[in-house]
This record gives structure tokens, sequence and C-alpha cells, in this order.
């Protein structure tokens, strides 16, 4: 009977895999199906799969739902109003040429955690070109470091949407993620990016991974003109258009100059927006994603020190509370610089945002329900009791399958992280460490299945050959130091 629900368990997943890669079925609808079927499957039954699948979700979402929400939304404010990209720009000024990668790195994935992935992309990519052409250095590094960056803030460091959900997930306090996050993000930015540059050292071909001119923005003398009169015009109205558009202007001044005049409007419209940027201090303009952290820390160091915190320190440091917070700061910085209403409408896209990651994130849970009623975490739990490290490569290895098969590391993630989550406590493993595994078998292997894959490859100006080099390489870099450092980890508990 054990091998039958076990045999039940694969078949779950495997359809699961086959509805998303092969049948196209969105993820959200693949999971639940696949819930659906291992309940039915494993003897509990029509009505109570259904039930176990809604509970599943809604337990989840209790405990995280307004998280990621809030942390998305503080997410899109930072992005609108510049503060990454004056962050990222000021380090590099520190760093110089040659820690910009690391610098890169270590903004898009701890400063910045990625709290949807392709916004950050967005804004980090041009960044990465640009530092390429100053310095007049190989994109190669810096494109690796940016892939190796925001997969880990997405997927490790609070508040990145995937490393929030598996944290409700595996039941892991906010806390305890910042004190185990920060240091081994650190830790495994840092590796990753060295010896993804020495491999790119050796195999990089500007001729053949570069496509011809992509240092260059070509456009036509009227799509200049019109990108910079839309600039100004943003700029006379409160900047609600942001940072991209100015980028864009930018672009189009620096490499597509067809008049002297266009330059000049262009210069003055940088000026204008800069004045706009630059009216709070940088430390300033980050408390909207200081505060909510610094909160969080007090609370779980005086629960470590005390045993338990004092009342107003519980309330303000509780993620919901502190992430509420950080959200009310960002809002009020942001409003002079974009209006009310471009701020009512950068909330607005955030909650679009935020509700397909809040959606997977509750049938992840769903998923994990189910199996914790047919049984079969008792039966891995007995499993894990023989060799400490089957968890961490099973969590790796669902990741890294799925990951491969569908492309988002998102979904593979918190799908590993789910299977594990009914048994975790019986491994003796912190559950974080399930967490890491899951995070780093979900960097493994990006490919074309990967909507990003593609994106990567356009913004950086990259043919498909130099995409797999500093995209799928990197990541997949990331993906086998991080089971070394998890296996690692594990041999101390």
């Amino acid at each position: 009977m054990n091998l039958a629900i076990l045999l039940h368990l694969a078949i779950a997943i495997i359809g699961i895999v086959l509805l998303i890669v092969i049948a196209k079925v969105n993820p959200v609808i693949s999971l639940v199906v696949g819930a659906l079927y291992l309940g039915v499957a494993g003897g509990l039954g029509p009505t109570d799969s259904v039930v176990a699948v809604s509970t599943g979700f809604g337990n989840l979402m209790a405990e995280v739902g307004l998280i990621i929400g809030f942390g998305v939304m503080i997410g899109a404010l930072l992005s609108a109003n510049g503060t990454m990209k004056r962050v990222v720009d000021g380090l590099l000024k520190m760093g110089g040429p040659k820690a910009s990668a690391y610098i890169l790195g270590l903004s898009s994935g701890i400063i910045f955690p990625s709290i949807y992935f392709d916004v950050a992309l967005v804004i980090m990519a041009p960044i990465a070109k640009a530092i390429a052409q100053r310095t007049k250095r190989s994109v190669a590094p810096l494109a690796g470091a940016l892939a190796i960056g925001l997969e880990v803030g997405l997927l490790m460091v609070i508040p990145g949407a995937a490393a929030l959900a598996m944290a409700a997930s595996l039941k892991i306090d906010m806390g305890t993620m910042l004190l185990w996050g920060i240091p081994s993000g650190i830790f495994l930015v840092m590796s990753s990016i060295f010896v993804h540059t020495l491999i790119t050292d050796r195999t990089w071909n500007p001729a053949k991974d570069e496509e011809p001119g992509s240092g260059y923005v070509h456009v036509s003398r009227e799509e200049a003109l019109a990108a910079d009169a839309e600039v100004r015009e943003s700029v006379r109205q409160g900047g609600k258009l942001g940072t991209d558009l100015y980028g864009a202007a930018e672009q189009a001044r620096e490499y597509d100059v067809v008049t002297a005049a266009l330059a000049e409007e262009a210069a003055e419209s940088k000026d204008r927006w800069d004045s706009h940027q630059t009216r709070l201090p940088i430390i300033v303009a980050m408390l909207p994603i200081l505060v909510p952290i610094l909160l969080i820390i007090i609370d779980t160091v005086c629960r470590l020190a005390l045993g338990s915190s004092p009342a107003p320190i519980k309330f303000l440091g509780n993620p919901v509370v502190a992430l509420l917070i950080g959200l009310a700061i960002g809002i009020v910085e942001t409003i002079p610089m974009v209006t009310r209403d471009g701020v009512d409408e950068i909330i607005t896209q955030g909650a679009q945002t935020s509700g397909s990651i809040l959606l997977f994130t509750g049938v992840a849970g769903s998923l994990g329900q189910v199996i914790t009623e047919v049984g079969i975490g008792d039966m891995l739990a007995k499993l894990f009791e023989a060799n400490a490290g089957i968890p961490i490569l099973l969590a790796w290895l669902v990741a890294a399958i799925l990951r491969i098969a569908q492309g988002s590391g998102s979904v593979a993630a918190m799908t590993g992280a789910s299977i594990l989550a009914p048994v975790v406590v019986s491994t003796g493993l912190p559950p974080v460490l399930i967490l890491l595994a899951a995070s780093s078998g979900a960097a493994f292997g990006g490919n074309v299945t990967d909507n990003t894959f593609w994106i990567f490859k356009q913004m950086l100006g990259l043919t498909t050959r130099g995409a797999f080099q500093v995209y799928t390489m990197a990541q997949s870099v990331l993906a086998l130091i991080g089971l070394a450092f998890c296996s690692a980890l594990a041999l101390f508990f």
C-alpha cells in the first residue's frame, strides 16, 4: 500500500510537469489537478481531496498573502522612484571597474532582492551594458553576475517573492530567513560569480556571443525626439513615467545623436529629472526596505535573547506590520516624484503583479496539504531518518527537474519545498536548509522554456549561444555550488 501511494505521488508530479510543459496548461491549474489526483488516488476520496486542497491554499495564504502583496508593492515603488538605480550607480563608483560584476550581483541579490525578477532585470540590464561599454570590458561577467544575483534575490533572500512563499510553506519565520538568507546569499553570489567569470574568460567569443552593434541603440530621429519629449513632459508633470523612459532617452542621446539640438534637449531633461530623483538622501530613499528588515531583526534578536519579545516589538516586528510600515514610507517618499495618482497607479500594478504569485503560492500549499493527509509525509520521514543528506538532494533534484522542464525558477523552488514541507521537522535539519536546497536546484538549467531567457538575451544584446553562457551557465554554477554548500551544512546538523 505504501508503495502504491508513493507511485501515485510520482504520477502526480510527472503529470504536473507534462501538463505544464507539453499541454501548456497554466502551472496553477496543473498543480490543482495534480493535488486532486493524489488525494483521490491516495484514498482521501473526492470530497476530502477538495477540502484538503482548499485548506492548504487558505492556510498558506493566511501566513504569506499580505507579506507578498506588500513586498511586491514596495519593490514597485523603489523601481519607479529610481532608488535602485541610484544605489547601484553609487556602489559602482565606490568599487571601480574591477569589482563591478560583484557589486552588480550583490546589489541585485542582497541589497535589492528581486521581488519580481523581470522588473529588476529591466532596470539592471541597461546598467550592466553601460558598465561594459564605459570600461571597455566584456559584458559576459556582468551579465552572469546579474543572472546570479537576481536568482539569489528571488529565491533565497526576503523580500524575494519565492523566498517569502517557501518560508511560509516550510514555516520559517522572517527573522530566521534574514539571519540565514543574507550570509548564504552573499557567499553564493560571490563564489558563483568568481567561478562563472573564470569559465567565460576562456569560452566567451564576442563574435559568436554578442549581437553585432549590441552596444548601441539604433533609433530614428523621430523615435528619439518622441522619447525625449515624453520624458521632458513626464518631468514637468512630476516624473510619472519613471526612470525607464529616461533610460531610453539617455541611450538615444549617447548612441544615436542625430543633431546637437537633440543632445542639448536631452541633457536639459536629464538635469530636471535628476533634480527630482536626488531630492532625498540615498539612505532615506532606502528606508522602505531598511525599516522592515530592521524591525524584523530586532524582534528576532529579542526572542533569541529573552525567549519572547515585548508586546510593542512583537507587534512592530510582525512581517505584515513591518512591511506595511515600509510601504507607507515608500508611498510618502514617492508622491512628490510621481504625484498621488502616479503612486496609485504603481500600487495597482504591484497588486496585479502579486496576483499570479499569490495564486501559485497558495496551490503549492494545497499540494503540501494533500501530501500530508494521504500519509506520504510519514513514509518519507522514515526514509530520511536513515540519511540526513537525502532531503537535501531530493529537494534539489525535484526543483532542478522542474526548472529544466517548465522554465520558471519560482514554480520549481516552491514545488520542491512544498513536497518536503510535511516532513521537514522529522529530517532533523533546519527548515531553512531545505529552502536553500530547493532554491539552489531551481536555479539549475534555465533555458529556452523560460521566458526570462529571451528577455535576458534581448536586453543584453546577446546571441542565443551567448545567452546560454551567461544565463543558463551562470545560474547552473549557482545551483551546483548551492548543492555543495547545503550538503556541507547538513553534516553539522
